[in-house]
């Protein structure tokens, strides 16, 4: 049988690491330990991509020296012999559907919040976190590590690769991205000493060649050892060169690593136009970062770099993926939040079934509900993920029931394609010409491209499941009833929320601007949230004067953190002007009459008036069926859902109890 994806799908090997292809699983911190421990939930969720058929998992970071390296209060530990019988049952399950699995280990140095250890941060330099808008965060000064402590952090890597041997990983990884300590000692801005472990790239990397050499010593070399780190920051604290990174790839090289997992570093206090959020983010975009060491390990040595490279970046499309492994811009590939969205992505390439990938809209959520709101890992897009145990278990339908789904938008697609594959007998009405409902909207602003692949995916799903689609299909209450189905639920979405204030009628809805209603050359939208600055942002594009009016003291406050700072930014760029704590009082035919937080009243010139307040759940349909069917069910944004990943959860957990 030709295989469509020779490179990509065909073994390789990592250091001794045989692996059945050349897919890699990044780590992604989760943050749904039970006190550092291993629990069913982290077995679940590792063995559920393992037998998705990735080739190689990199478990999450993990901390090496519990309280005070660590990033979130459900971390993984591994500082003690007590975790190992924990990653050993997590090992072997990973083992057991095929995939082999090494150990991210990791200290958060300056990035560790108080809150959470209980202690002041450390890090080479007293040097604090700054703000980076691609985190969030910033943190207090840390305190420097003196040497016999910076010795005996070294010890606490290596003694955590040891544990991790002996737990039966075939390999660990160095994290050295983002905040953590690996980043900061190689950082020429956050670590400032001027001892042996600063003061020049050869120093800075010191830190790293030990630990190295430690976990040689203990472990053999017959044990992988990964570096993951940043070949290059950028931005106002950025301390890492592109010179640097090959400097340092050479040294790792040297030290005897096998394999770099490449990326670059961004410290930014604000974004502008350069910066795009993920859901714009180009494919394979980290591939390039690998061909670059590549080629400057050539100029130093004279020789081609021997060292593996493993690249990525929204690296789900197998087609770019190919090519890349195709052209030698590295060895294997890399897969982050695609995973986590789609655990069953590489048996469903290799069955040539990529229609039913479920894909990553690059939203943020998986990240937001970590780092701003000390959660634990969630995704739009994917109902089980950090929802208690992680079980994908679907039971087969016990009874089978007709059941009625109206509303052919994400929480209703999803409630129909689950029920559908329980056995029950499904049928879907959705009143327009098309699948989507509110997510039509949501790809229209700028930046939206990688939501748009959802749209077939929802609709494929239909057909794969055998769901009964009806569309252009507005169904009554009796109309529903006359059908007797055992069971609906209801997706029927929202409508436009009003205002009672004079001249509200000669507003339009900001869908119908997203829609391509066309308007004048200067705009007021009144409401800030989401739907408001990503409509602003489309006008703005085009040349219009905006402006938006909120009455609370902070745009798009819901919004995930990194995606609104990038918005903003562009808004800023544009010149659109933010009027918050301003309450509207009244539409004219030439302005909007407004109140400032200190009362003043102002009359802002324009042409069109956008409403973007936020819309309200359209429960109707569902209170005239309740009690008048067997079972009724609300789910989605027609049940205050809000959110993709609120009304996808919403829908999988209801169609998984009819």
């Amino acid at each position: 049988m030709t295989i469509k994806y020779p490179l990509l799908l065909s073994p390789g090997k990592i250091g001794s690491i045989e692996l059945r292809n050349k897919t890699v699983m990044s780590a992604m911190g989760m943050n749904q330990s039970t006190n550092g421990f291993v629990n069913e939930a982290v077995i679940n969720h590792y063995a559920e991509h393992a037998k998705g058929g990735v080739g190689l998992i990199v478990v999450e970071v993990t901390c090496v020296d519990s309280p005070v390296g660590l990033n979130t209060a459900n971390m993984l530990v591994i500082d003690d012999d007590k975790f190992i019988p924990g990653m050993t049952k997590l090992a072997d399950a990973i083992h057991k559907e095929g995939s082999k699995c090494v150990l991210q280990i990791s200290h958060t140095g300056r990035g560790a919040r108080r809150a959470i250890t209980g202690h002041q941060p450390v890090a080479p330099s007293a040097v604090a976190m700054p703000y980076s808008f691609m985190m969030g965060l910033e943190n207090e000064e840390p305190r420097e590590l003196t040497i016999d402590e910076i010795h005996e952090i070294e010890e606490k890597y290596a003694q955590a690769a040891l544990r991790a041997k002996k737990a039966g990983f075939d390999g660990v990884e160095i994290h050295s991205v983002g905040y953590y300590l690996g980043e900061q000692f190689l950082s020429s801005t956050a670590n400032v000493r001027t001892d042996e472990y600063g003061g020049n790239p050869e120093n800075r990397v010191r830190f790293h060649l030990n630990i190295i050499k430690r976990i040689r010593e203990l472990c053999g070399d017959d044990f992988t050892i990964i570096v993951k780190y940043s070949a290059m920051e950028r931005g106002e604290d950025a301390g890492i060169t592109m010179e640097d990174g090959i400097y340092y790839a050479k040294r790792f090289q040297d030290a005897g690593v096998d394999a770099l997992e490449v990326l670059a570093g961004t410290w930014k206090k604000e974004a502008n136009m350069e910066d795009l959020p993920d859901s714009a983010s180009n494919y394979c975009q980290a591939v390039g970062l690998c061909q670059a060491l590549k080629y400057g390990i050539l100029k130093m040595t004279g020789k081609p770099a021997t060292i593996t490279m493993i690249g990525g970046g929204r690296a789900q499309n197998p087609d770019i993926a190919e090519k890349a492994l195709e052209d030698k811009q590295c060895e294997f590939i890399f897969l982050g939040h695609s995973l986590l969205a789609e655990p069953n992505l590489v048996n469903l390439i290799i069955e040539d079934r990529q229609d039913e990938i479920r894909p990553c809209i690059g939203c943020g959520t998986c990240i937001d509900t970590q780092l701003q709101s000390g959660g634990t890992c969630c995704c739009s897009g994917n109902a089980v993920i950090g929802q208690g145990s992680n079980d994908y278990t679907i039971t087969p339908a016990e009874k089978i029931k007709n059941v009625v789904v109206i509303g052919g938008g994400v929480a209703g697609v999803e409630a129909a394609r689950i029920a559908a594959k329980r056995g029950h007998k499904v049928s879907l009405y959705e009143k327009d010409d098309k699948i989507g409902g509110q997510l039509y909207y949501a790809v229209k602003p700028p930046h939206k491209q990688n939501m748009e692949p959802l749209i077939p995916y929802l609709e494929r799903q239909l057909e794969v499941t055998g769901v009964d689609v009806h569309l252009n299909t507005e169904i009554s209450a009796e109309e529903i009833i006359n059908m007797s189905p055992d069971a609906v639920i209801c997706a029927t979405g929202v409508h436009p929320a009003k205002l009672s204030i004079p001249g509200f009628e000669h507003a339009v809805n900001a869908k119908e601007v997203l829609d391509g209603k066309e308007v004048g050359e200067k705009v007021v939208i009144i409401g800030g949230g989401s739907v408001g600055i990503e409509t602003a942002e489309l006008l703005a594009s085009m040349g219009k004067k905006v402006t938006i009016i909120e009455m609370m003291d902070k745009l798009a406050d819901k919004m995930v953190n990194v995606t609104r700072t990038i918005v903003l930014g562009h808004l800023r760029e544009y010149g659109v002007d933010f009027k918050t704590s301003c309450l509207c009082q009244e539409i004219k035919n030439d302005s909007v009459v407004c109140k400032e937080k200190d009362g003043t009243i102002v009359d802002i010139p324009a042409n069109d008036v956008i409403i973007a307040i936020g819309d309200r759940p359209e429960t109707s349909l569902y209170e005239e069926l309740k009690g008048r069917i067997p079972e009724v069910y609300n789910v989605g944004d027609s049940a205050s859902g809000g959110t993709i990943a609120k009304g996808v959860n919403q829908a999988y957990n209801c169609a998984l109890n009819l």
